[in-house]
């Protein structure tokens, strides 16, 4: 990208020292990567509570990690480590229109490594919140790239292949399927690429089937490439063909085939987040009801256990994805709370309950991050009765009142997110009020800003009445 250059010179306050220390130990290291991995390795771990930033000040360093993203061959550890980090700044900084690395985030959706495809998508996310970056990841180029990774398992034509199935650890029943590709491409007369040169004569419909594609000889990309010219397949086909055979490669081993599954929802995640600019024409792109209804099989209480607590975040987080388009909130409300799905929105209430409460745990950040996911879920149906109801029967409060009381930093955040979901789910339940008052919630939230205000007096800090 070109050097990040702002239109008029601005004032800022100076960065902490911590990050201060960051910033200036990566503006030094640019161009030695070997260096410059550890920095940024433990940049990612070193905590941020400060208070939102402004990227125009990362500027400088927005470019070193830019130049060295732009080398292909740059270590997939590195490339992973720069995208963590632009994360980091992304969510802490406000003015993210200042960030202008899409080229290099298109191609390394390419690259054959999940661990830098899923760093993408992370960075994508972030993106494509805020309207000021959210065009910029729903151009045509990324959509078409986001939507053949969401869907390479849903919605197999033959069957008998679902998420579900693709998180289980044995998968002899679905190996053939799983190992399949199937591919549909169309041709033109007016083909002028090499490829069309290459398959001259052929126009209309064409399906490319590769069985047991994981005993085809060489590497993936080897593969790839003989497949590629073998088909004559048009430009605009080759990644999703390409993705299809790395995943059809990858299906037998069970820990690849969880990546390209979190690879999957993630990307699902993204699309759902860009159907706000493109209204229900999105929509159909972004998600069907299979893929809607296989996100909440990941949730059910009987797959605990059998799917990964990280799978089951990014199933909630986008299943709040897709809830941001109001048309699909009924038909995810009844599922959450049918008997058919063994009323699913209660049962993970009391799991994320059971999670958040072991702080003895080593896992806790991720039972945290569960937890956090869980309630940015709820907010999508405060925001009617009928969804204030069915959280207030799903036991909400019961998982929320508790926690006001704990002084626990490691679970800051999730309190926060706690708090903050409380005053949503108030505002239109007359029954949630009453249940809040029959908990002694208020009695509770009171006695926690009580709590607060000492401390804080008790640190030195000016505390008044008056407002001031």
């Amino acid at each position: 990208m070109a050097p990040v250059v702002l239109k008029r010179k601005k004032f800022f306050l100076s960065l902490p020292e911590t990050l201060a220390k960051i910033h200036d130990q990566i503006e030094v290291l640019g161009g030695k990567p070997v260096e410059l991995l550890p920095v940024l390795q433990e940049a990612i771990n070193t905590p941020w509570p400060y208070e939102k930033g402004d990227l125009s000040q990362w500027c400088r360093v927005l470019d070193i990690l830019d130049a060295e993203l732009a080398k292909e061959e740059s270590p997939a550890e590195l490339c992973v480590a720069i995208l963590r980090f632009t994360r980091l700044l992304l969510e802490n900084c406000s003015n993210r229109h200042v960030y202008n690395s899409y080229e290099h985030l298109k191609r390394l959706l390419e690259v054959e490594d999940c661990d830098v495809v899923m760093g993408v998508l992370r960075v994508l996310s972030v993106l494509a919140t805020p309207r000021s970056t959210r065009q910029l990841v729903c151009e045509t180029s990324f959509i078409v790239k986001l939507s053949s990774l969401s869907s390479v398992w849903t919605g197999n034509p033959d069957g008998g292949l679902c998420l579900l199935a693709c998180c289980r650890e044995n998968v002899d029943e679905v190996l053939d399927a799983g190992t399949r590709v199937n591919m549909q491409i169309y041709r033109t007369g007016d083909d002028a690429s090499p490829e069309g040169a290459a398959a001259k004569g052929k126009e209309g419909l064409e399906v490319i089937r590769v069985e047991r594609a994981h005993e085809l000889q060489g590497s993936d990309a080897e593969v790839v490439d003989r497949l590629l010219k073998e088909h004559a397949v048009p430009k605009e086909f080759s990644f999703a063909l390409c993705t299809r055979l790395r995943l059809a490669r990858a299906f037998p081993d069970y820990t690849r085939r969880l990546q390209w599954v979190r690879v999957q929802i993630m990307a699902t995640t993204v699309l759902a987040q860009c159907q706000a600019v493109y209204g229900a024409g999105m929509a159909a792109v972004a998600v069907n009801e299979t893929q809607l209804s296989e996100l909440i099989e990941l949730l059910h209480p009987q797959q605990d256990g059998v799917i990964p607590l990280d799978v089951q975040t990014l199933a909630l987080k986008a299943l709040t994805a897709l809830l941001t388009e109001r048309s699909k909130q009924t038909s995810m409300l009844v599922a959450a709370t049918a008997a058919s799905h063994h009323g699913i929105l209660a049962a993970m209430i009391r799991k994320a309950k059971a999670l958040v409460g072991d702080t003895a745990s080593k896992d806790l950040p991720d039972r945290l991050r569960f937890g956090e996911a869980l309630l940015a879920f709820t907010w999508m149906f405060a925001s009617s009765a009928s969804g204030s109801t069915a959280l207030n029967n799903a036991g909400i409060l019961h998982l929320i009142v508790p926690f006001l009381q704990d002084a626990n930093t490691r679970r800051g955040r999730f309190l926060t997110l706690a708090v903050k979901t409380l005053e949503v789910v108030m505002n239109y339940s007359q029954e949630m009020q009453q249940t809040f008052r029959d908990i002694e919630g208020v009695q509770t939230l009171v006695h926690r800003a009580y709590s607060e205000v000492q401390a804080l007096a008790a640190k030195g800090a000016s505390v008044t009445t008056d407002g001031k």
